[in-house]
């Protein structure tokens, strides 16, 4: 067997040399890498296709013009992207559920409290209202409005009024604080729950804060509440035009009523005012 070293192969082109046609070696072509941009005058070509970029010509042609490859991101950082945002997104969702529910806590607790509501302490109470709103303008009055004739009004006359069923009312420690609740018809039924103030503010009556409920957890638990109470800022105006419109409160107390110890919360509201 020979130990010949192979000698590689050479291409030759023809050539004219005084007359004659000679042979003359050349140079193989390098192939060109993948996907190679290659640009001849005013032609482009891509040998494949563009991955990981974009790319910008500034003008309506090719021609005379700057083409500019910007690299995007790759589907590892697309997908770590991804993560972060939906794990930030997350975290605000949980705070926005924990910051209802710890604000929302006390009246929920306080509206779960059992009271005898009927249709004729609503009426005892819309009375009352009427004989307040007969009152001409500077007349002294005082009213006593029990929790029970309260809460009644509110489920059977006020609640509906307002889009609200299953309606229901408490009286708080703080006298003239008031924890209203129910569902909410305009919102598919949504629990709702506010905190409602009587004041001796030209305005009686101060929407304080506002949950809905859009988690369906059982009734009392704290968790699923979330605050919209710049969203609802309509219905103290609506609550107030209903209930108090020509009357403005100079003294606001609770009691106990009936017979035996008081309770520990009041639930009898005093209320001293003039007519407007």
């Amino acid at each position: 067997m020979s130990n010949r070293q192979k000698t590689p192969l050479v291409a030759f082109a023809k050539k004219f040399y005084n007359g004659r046609i000679v042979d003359e070696a050349s140079s193989p072509t390098p192939p060109k890498p993948p996907n190679a941009i290659d640009i001849s005058g005013d032609s482009v070509h891509v040998d494949g296709d563009i991955i990981g970029g974009d790319v910008h010509i500034a003008g309506d042609s090719i021609r005379g013009q700057t083409v500019t490859v910007q690299r995007g991101f790759s589907a590892a950082e697309v997908q770590r992207l991804a993560l972060a945002v939906g794990g930030l997104v997350f975290l605000t969702a949980a705070c926005f559920f924990i910051f209802g529910a710890v604000s929302v806590a006390a009246f929920v607790s306080v509206l779960n409290r059992p009271v005898q509501s009927s249709t004729e302490a609503a009426l005892t109470m819309r009375n009352k209202l009427n004989q307040l709103e007969t009152l001409a303008p500077g007349d002294n009055f005082r009213v006593v409005f029990t929790e029970d004739e309260i809460s009644s009004y509110f489920r059977f006359i006020a609640g509906p009024n307002l889009g609200i069923s299953n309606g229901k009312a408490r009286l708080m420690d703080t006298p003239g604080q008031i924890a209203l609740g129910g569902n909410l018809d305009s919102a598919g039924g949504l629990p709702i729950a506010a905190e409602m103030a009587v004041t001796t503010d030209t305005m009686p009556l101060e929407l304080k804060a506002v949950w809905i409920k859009i988690i369906p957890t059982p009734e009392g638990v704290n968790f699923g509440w979330i605050p919209v109470t710049a969203l609802a800022q309509g219905l103290q105006r609506q609550i107030n035009a209903a209930l108090f419109g020509a009357v403005q409160f100079t003294h606001i107390a609770q009691t106990g009523g009936g017979s035996g110890a008081q309770p520990a919360i009041g639930i009898n509201l005093i209320l001293q005012g003039v007519a407007k």
